[in-house]
């Protein structure tokens, strides 16, 4: 009967320096003693047999042993680590498996066993636990081989792993994310009622005239799909495809030719089938399908409650891609801000801190285009503006063109590492991006003062890249340079208009405007 949370496994990682809590499933009324580095806590089940308990804070350390005693009953959790902790969450970015990002060849040759990784089984119904095979996830990894260090989360990885270098102390993360998610799915229910009521009308839009008891018993019928087995990651063809590069155009037609000539021979139709028949009978097998996934808060329910709230130093936040929803896109800072307060409750951490990704540029993949991700943009700033403890990471010199996923994450997490070791562990560096903390105009020339820019800007290359002048409906031509923390720009025709200035607010852009850590300058749009 003694149980203890999926968490609570060999292998693991706890958090040091703070209280940690241990919980779990014995027999009703029996009292639960947990004991680890000399540390002894006792609290009694209740009626239905859970409990938690809270140790004091504990060292940093390896191989330690958690036991845990219930009446007669007795669990020995060895091989335990206390260190860091953080949560990778998010979508498909923050998902993205070592085993296909850019420079995989080197970091799949670590070998670190202290350096673990947890995958928070991906759930969104509560049949799962039986209709699924959790065999491959659920469990903590060691960044010991090259089987275990694919599973690793690539942004997570390179973060990790710069703290463990830095401090010294076995890193744990564990992952809770999952492509393709609104933000809305992350969040209470009840929260997203009060600050995002569009996104439950989409659901309810979404779901009006269905059969919904039918479509939730069908779900089991996920576990013939490769593409949302999530039980089983790595089985997808699909993602052995599209995710270790960026497919020319060419390559991606023929994939989707030849996923096209399997859907049609799998409904029982040639490839000299009209384009009508095997639409009508794509509709008739595959027409009713509805991603569960945007339904506001299930997976608030289903998997961040699975994890909190075991102890953790913070979150690492990369998501906001499938937030890009017509006329939806400016209700993401005040859903970031539900979701934050939300798991703060949840973890019981007022001021447990968040770093978060900004979106870098790109232009469409695999036939979707990129609406509005400045507006999303904006709002993941005004997030970090006027939340406290919550930190921007900026990669707008890491994005793709053509694809949604860039393949450099070691960038991403280092961004993110560098604000961790001044934030939250007092590291006097350079760490945030550049932006403008004045503007002046003389003449011809324009000048930008930045903040975060101490040591001076610098642009790479021979040109300044993103950024755009206007005058009316006129593009002004200029030069670019720099003078420490300013940059100057020279109009090559003077004019008295007003000026619109326009820095990486396209779709696509790639910043070379760079600060002496090497951070690119964010977003941003202002008038002179």
């Amino acid at each position: 009967m003694l149980k203890l949370a999926k968490l609570f496994s060999t292998g693991m990682v706890l958090q040091r320096e703070k209280q940690v809590r241990v919980w779990g499933e014995a027999e009703p009324d029996v009292n639960v003693r947990v004991a680890i580095q000399g540390q002894n806590a006792e609290t009694r089940a209740d009626a239905q047999g859970h409990f938690m308990l809270e140790l004091s804070p504990l060292e940093a350390s390896e191989n330690e042993t958690l036991v845990v005693q219930a009446g007669t009953e007795k669990l020995e959790i060895t091989d335990v680590a206390v260190g860091e902790v953080y949560i990778a969450g998010g979508q498909s970015n923050m998902e993205f498996p070592l085993r296909y990002e850019k420079y995989r060849e080197e970091a799949l040759q670590t070998r670190d066993t202290q350096l673990r990784f947890f995958d928070t089984p991906k759930k969104y119904y509560d049949a799962q636990d039986t209709d699924f095979d959790y065999s491959a996830v659920g469990h903590w990894r060691k960044a010991d081989s090259e089987e275990n260090l694919g599973y690793f989360s690539a942004v997570a990885f390179y973060f990790a792993k710069e703290l463990r270098e830095e401090l010294h102390v076995p890193v744990g993360i564990v992952g809770c994310n999952w492509g393709g998610t609104r933000s809305c799915a992350w969040i209470n229910g009840e929260t997203v009622e009060k600050v995002g009521k569009p996104w439950v009308l989409e659901w309810e839009k979404a779901i009006a005239g269905r059969d919904m008891d039918a479509f939730w018993a069908s779900r089991k019928d996920d576990l013939q799909n490769p593409l949302t087995n999530a039980g089983n990651p790595g089985t997808s063809p699909f993602d052995a495809f599209i995710l270790p590069g960026t497919p020319s155009l060419e390559e991606i037609g023929k994939a989707m030719m030849e996923m096209a000539n399997a859907t049609m021979r799998e409904v029982g139709l040639t490839e000299e089938a009209k384009p009508s028949d095997f639409m009508q009978k794509a509709i008739e097998q595959f027409g009713d399908k509805l991603d569960a996934r945007i339904k506001p808060g299930i997976l608030y329910e289903h998997m961040v409650k699975k994890i909190a709230p075991f102890s953790i130093r913070g979150v690492l936040w990369y998501q906001g891609e499938s937030d890009d929803v017509a006329g939806l896109q400016p209700l993401y800072a005040d859903m970031m801000k539900g979701l934050i307060g939300d798991w703060r409750s949840l973890w019981q951490d007022e001021t447990m801190p968040f770093i978060e990704v900004q979106l870098p540029g790109w232009y469409d993949w695999m036939g979707e285009v990129n609406m509005d991700y400045a507006s999303i943009r904006r709002c993941q700033e005004q997030v970090a503006e006027d939340v406290e403890h919550v930190y921007m990471a900026s990669i707008s010199d890491a994005g793709e063109e053509h694809d949604v996923h860039p393949k450099d994450k070691r960038i991403v997490g280092h961004r993110m590492a560098l604000l961790a070791r001044h934030y939250i562990y007092g590291e006097e560096l350079l760490c945030e991006a550049p932006r403008p903390t004045g503007i002046s105009r003389q003449g011809a020339e324009i000048r930008i003062e930045m903040a975060y820019a101490q040591d001076g800007i610098r642009i790479i290359g021979d040109t300044l890249e993103a950024m755009e002048l206007r005058a009316g409906d006129s593009t002004m031509a200029y030069q670019a340079s720099v003078e420490g923390n300013t940059l100057v720009l020279k109009l090559e025709q003077p004019t008295e208009e007003s000026i619109l200035i326009r820095f990486a607010r396209e779709a696509w852009y790639q910043v070379n405007l760079v600060n002496s850590a090497g951070v690119p300058a964010i977003p941003f749009e202002t008038r002179c």
